[in-house]
């Protein structure tokens, strides 16, 4: 849900800061050809505070286009086929939609090594009781203890394929229930997807979701580069060094060794690793919707400083580089 965090109104030489929180953005405010403020809900109140200077929008590649076009900013069609108003035209905006694509292989572990086992029974409790007196162990481990780099073809200048490790394994991704028997998970995920999707608005009304239509491996090169990446995970997994730990392929299986089958279980089992990216990307071209300096084209008074503003998401995770775009728009405002 959209919802204002950090509000800042220049006074003079100093700056007051207001937090606020559990509120839900409504609209950006536009007087003229310049964004003024922004309208929010909390606890079934309208509030609108104004700018001195600048709104600076950081929602996510998924929410900054939901409230640039709940603003009037956007494809004049697509506002008017959802009874919004148009007040200023930029059809970029909820197009070139990108994200990371990952599938999830599986295998049975011989030894009970893996966090399956650990977090179960006795072991959870006292992983729970080192955890607060120690701040370490199982609880304070991320979702990839590794992470490796492949490229699926030689002529490649770099890397197209990522993976990431875990000893854990669980038969659904969407519900993330741990296997009851010892298992690891390498999830491969393309870097470079050539597929573009969409995220726009599907109604007026502030609290309604926005559609998300990724098209995910729409591009024939991006299936082909998963089934690859898929291959050669099953190539490392296979060597010398851990046939001692693996008992065998649980997802895909053994029964998985054609194209066609990598693909349909590319297709059936993929999902988004969340690195959503680009629906308000950065450029000069007719579809850019900020410049350089992250400012809206067109409009004055408003800067994007998120994952919507890549104009091609990352060869990897991206938090460093929403970091970075952090830094940059923060020296950007200063100067």
């Amino acid at each position: 849900m959209p919802a204002v965090e950090v509000v800042i109104e220049g006074i003079g030489l100093g700056v007051f800061v207001q937090q606020i929180v559990h509120a839900h953005i409504l609209r950006l405010e536009i007087e003229g050809r310049r964004v003024t403020g922004a309208t929010w809900r909390k606890n079934g109140r309208d509030i609108t505070m104004h700018a001195g200077r600048e709104v600076i929008l950081t929602a996510g590649a998924v929410q900054t286009p939901q409230i640039l076009e709940l603003s009037g900013i956007g494809n004049p069609d697509l506002l008017a086929r959802h009874g919004i108003a148009p007040r200023h035209a930029l059809p970029g905006v909820g197009e070139n939609y990108q994200d990371h694509y990952c599938t999830r292989m599986n295998w049975r572990v011989t030894q009970p090594v893996t966090l399956n086992e650990q977090t179960r029974g006795l072991s959870l409790p006292r992983a729970v009781l080192q955890y607060f007196a120690t701040r370490k162990g199982i609880l304070t481990l991320g979702t990839g203890m590794a992470a490796g780099f492949v490229k699926t073809r030689p002529d490649l200048e770099d890397a197209d394929i990522q993976y990431f490790f875990m000893h854990a394994s669980y038969a659904d991704a969407a519900k993330r229930i741990l296997d009851r028997q010892p298992g690891m998970t390498i999830g491969v995920t393309q870097l470079r997807p050539e597929s573009v999707g969409t995220i726009h608005v599907q109604s007026p009304d502030p609290f309604h979701q926005p559609a998300i239509a990724p098209n995910f491996l729409s591009a024939p090169a991006d299936l082909i580069a998963m089934r690859r990446g898929m291959q050669i995970a099953r190539d490392i997994v296979g060597q010398n060094a851990l046939a001692p730990y693996v008992s065998h392929e649980m997802s895909p299986g053994p029964d998985c060794s054609s194209d066609a089958d990598w693909d349909e279980f590319t297709r059936r089992n993929g999902q988004t690793i969340y690195h959503n990216t680009g629906t308000a990307k950065m450029g000069t071209d007719p579809m850019a919707v900020v410049d350089p300096m992250l400012r809206l084209h067109g409009l004055g008074g408003l800067r994007i400083a998120d994952a919507s503003v890549m104009p091609t998401v990352v060869s990897g995770n991206t938090q460093a580089a929403v970091f970075m775009i952090a830094e940059r728009a923060a020296a950007m405002i200063l100067a």
